[in-house]
């Protein structure tokens, strides 16, 4: 905790010079908010880099090439372009550099944190969120029937593998729009893939599932737009 206290402490008397320096030469151009901006901007990086919350890292790198553009005299692209590309990195680098996060208990239902989180969830109806952050769920439902997962700007991972679906089944709604979601399950479980894909992709390979005969169904509906979904079998 100290050495955490030390570090901010050294990042806000850096900001401070930093707020007085912006006045002169090339960057007298950055108003306050701008500046202010960037202070805020920047801490959010250092987090999301110390945690490897790659969308904290690329989407906040996109805000600052906006703000310097100008002043620095670099190309000029669109704000929504730069966006895209931070996603589409972000994503990129989800998939290419699996985080694989410690056993942690949080907030029950949900995250709209930038800052990584695992959470347990002992529910047959979970419900969870994930906007400009990044997730990992472990479900624990003894019967499971339903569930609902939005993530938007983020990336979640969702185990099945410590849970039992009810006899009837289950039916899980994804609601993924630039982001990620990967999903783990037992090989003896049916997955039915009914997801709609918009400029995005869903990943399953049945091949390496193996289902019981009469082993109940999962199913998957909802959106995926300028995401992506893995399914994995375990």
């Amino acid at each position: 905790m100290k050495s955490r206290n030390w570090f901010w402490g050294i990042f806000f008397l850096l900001s401070a010079v930093f707020v007085i320096a912006s006045q002169t030469g090339s960057f007298v151009q950055i108003g306050f908010v701008s500046v202010l901006a960037t202070v805020l901007l920047a801490a959010l990086l250092i987090s999301s880099v110390v945690h490897r919350n790659y969308f904290g890292i690329f989407v906040p790198l996109a805000f600052l090439y906006v703000i310097y553009q100008q002043p620095l005299h670099l190309a000029r692209i669109s704000l929504w372009l730069l966006i895209l590309a931070a996603v589409f990195a972000s994503m990129g680098f989800s998939f290419l550099f699996h985080r694989h996060p410690k056993n942690h208990m949080y907030w029950h239902h949900g995250s709209g944190s930038i800052q990584p989180t695992t959470e347990n969830i002992d529910d047959n109806n979970p419900y969870a969120k994930v906007h400009f952050g990044s997730s990992s769920k472990y479900l624990h439902g003894e019967c499971l029937k339903g569930g609902q997962f939005d993530v938007s700007f983020g990336a979640l991972e969702l185990f099945f593998d410590q849970s039992q679906l009810s006899p009837d089944g289950a039916e899980i709604f994804l609601d993924c729009s630039f982001g990620a979601i990967q999903i783990y399950v037992p090989r003896s479980w049916k997955v039915i893939d009914k997801l709609n894909t918009s400029l995005g992709g869903v990943d399953n390979d049945i091949r390496l599932a193996h289902p019981e005969e009469n082993a109940p169904q999962l199913t998957l509906t909802g959106n995926v737009q300028f995401g992506g979904i893995e399914i994995h079998y375990i």
